[in-house]
């Protein structure tokens, strides 16, 4: 075999050897996850203790369990005004179990707390549907070398959520609860201090009420307690993750090199396919850089935004270059090799990834400073977020309707050119287009593959985040055990990518000098004239030119 050869001119054993060995290190990754990495988060859960505040908070006194006046029973607490603000929900994270003090670590990586508001049926106090609650909070940490109730403060806000109940019909009595949604408390982009303290009041106006139901807070109904659930990253989990985007970066970074260099040394212009490739090498090189390590020293608070537009990149290019996969080998010759000519193809992408990005940056980019927002909290910010999430939803099913259509013509042309008389005319012609078929078809399949493992596992990621956020923050996808699907595909990802690399790359050192680009299908020439370097072509990618012959 020549010297410079890659993938696509190995012989089908080596082929074989190679691709076996592709699919150990692909099971290897699902059983990292499986048998060493632990759920990727896990949850806490607080009954938030209720003291009562002589200062309604004027003092500016944190209030912990030492200096707390613990009320026993909300429900038959007289308060000594109208103002409800004497009243304090307290929680100190995390537990303190069996007389040890646990902490958090920075493995933790993110801290997100639901508020779940305990209502009891009340003919006096009654709960009104959809009923906005307004709330206090303040947060506070401490570091290890602090004293114990040295607490400082890291952020207060005032905060409104919708408050939704259910009640059955033999709940409807003294005694009888209400069935709450889960609430949205906060999200805090890293896991920075080992501590935190929160209080929260609840601004009641009892005289208030009287004279207009409307005012804040006059419609919760009889409010018995707060439960705060807390949930975070497993460390165990962190630790998994980043050890493996570290060995994976150096393997794709000295890839791309080796492929930016394979191009470089070439006197032609790289294809579009081929800087497609480069780009998303180079966006898989930003994905899996472990800048997380980072975050195990320094505060990075922004590190879930830099998480997310990461991310979004990689899908960005992900998609396009799935696009520009197919295309390639469908349009015609004066249009191929032409960015232009997939304007119409890369909208779709576009919009649905401007449509993300804004979102994100309206939630994440705020939380940055006011960990206690939430972009549905107020109906203009609800507005936007629907608006950007339907707009990507749309597009993303316009595209992948159209993705679909463009794979379907590939194998069509596939077949097309199999039977193309050309090929009949030549034993090794015939032989050179069934061996790129074979391997174009192996790359196409996995391309599916790949897709649908990137698809689920953005869509399962999407969904065990919502279920952070609801009524399945204990039970659900996150906080089970889903360690091997996310491990596995990432290494899928990587694994495809290298291939592309592999297989996309030029041909020939041989031809490193060449000047015009040639069908390979025409290799007799080729072969009749070994002394000719002034051409080069990569058989990937020239083979499926339109079937008009």
């Amino acid at each position: 075999m020549a010297g410079g050869a890659v993938i696509e001119n190995l012989s089908n054993r080596k082929l074989f050897v190679i691709f076996a060995g592709l699919l150990v290190i692909q099971i290897m990754f699902f059983l990292i996850g499986a048998w060493y990495a632990p759920s990727p988060s896990s949850y806490m859960e607080f009954e938030m203790i209720t003291c009562r505040d002589e200062t309604k908070g004027l003092s500016g006194e944190w209030i912990h369990r030492d200096n707390c006046q613990q009320i026993s029973e909300l429900s038959e607490y007289t308060p000594s005004s109208f103002d409800l603000r004497e009243i304090v929900f307290i929680a100190k994270m995390p537990h303190t179990r069996d007389g040890i003090e646990l902490e958090y670590s920075p493995w933790f990586q993110f801290l997100l707390g639901v508020l779940h508001v305990d209502v009891e049926y009340s003919e006096h106090f009654k709960y009104v549907a959809h009923a906005p609650l307004e709330l206090e909070v303040r947060m506070g940490y401490r570091d290890k070398e602090s004293k114990k109730n040295e607490w400082k403060e890291l952020v207060t806000s005032n905060v409104t959520r919708i408050l939704e109940c259910t009640i059955a019909e033999d709940e409807k009595k003294a005694g009888g609860t209400y069935d709450c949604d889960m609430l949205d408390l906060f999200e805090l982009g890293s896991s920075s201090y080992p501590f935190y303290l929160i209080n929260i009041r609840i601004p009641i106006n009892q005289q208030a009420c009287q004279f207009d139901n409307k005012s804040a807070n006059c419609q919760i109904g009889k409010l018995t307690g707060l439960r705060l659930i807390e949930i975070h990253q497993n460390g165990g989990f962190t630790l998994v993750w980043l050890w493996t985007k570290t060995f994976m970066t150096p393997v794709v970074a000295i890839c791309l090199w080796w492929y930016y260099n394979r191009i470089n040394q070439l006197a032609r212009n790289p294809l579009l396919l081929e800087r497609a490739i480069l780009l998303l090498g180079l966006s898989l090189v930003i994905l899996d850089f472990p800048i997380e390590w980072i975050s195990l020293t320094y505060r990075i608070p922004f590190l879930l935004l830099i998480s997310d537009l990461r991310q979004g990149l990689f899908y960005t290019v992900l998609f396009s270059f799935w696009l520009i996969f197919a295309g390639e080998h469908l349009i015609d010759d004066n249009t191929r090799n032409n960015l232009k000519s997939y304007r119409f193809n890369l909208s779709f992408i576009i919009t649905a990834s401007l449509g993300l990005l804004i979102y994100d940056l309206i939630e994440r980019g705020i939380q940055l400073y006011d960990p206690f927002y939430s972009v549905w909290s107020s109906p203009t910010g609800s507005q936007i977020a629907y608006f950007a999430i339907f707009i990507s939803a749309i597009s993303t099913v316009a595209y992948f309707i159209f993705l679909f259509f463009k794979i379907a013509r590939v194998w069509s042309t596939i077949k097309s050119k199999r039977s193309a008389q050309i090929y009949q005319t030549s034993e090794n012609r015939r032989l050179k287009v069934e061996g790129v078929i074979y391997r174009f078809k192996f790359l196409m399949l996995f391309t599916l593959l790949c897709s649908a493992f990137t698809i689920a596992a953005y869509f399962m990621k999407q969904y065990g985040e919502a279920q952070l956020h609801g009524d399945e923050a204990r039970d659900g996808f996150l906080t089970g055990s889903t360690s091997a699907f996310f491990t596995g595909a990432f290494g899928m990802c990587n694994i495809y990518v290298l291939l592309l690399l592999a297989m996309y790359a030029p041909s020939h050192k041989h031809y490193r000098g060449a000047s015009q680009l040639i069908d390979e299908n025409d290799d007799d020439e080729i072969m009749e004239d070994p002394s000719n370097q002034h051409t080069e072509s990569n058989a990937m990618t020239t083979f499926l030119k339109p079937s008009t012959d």
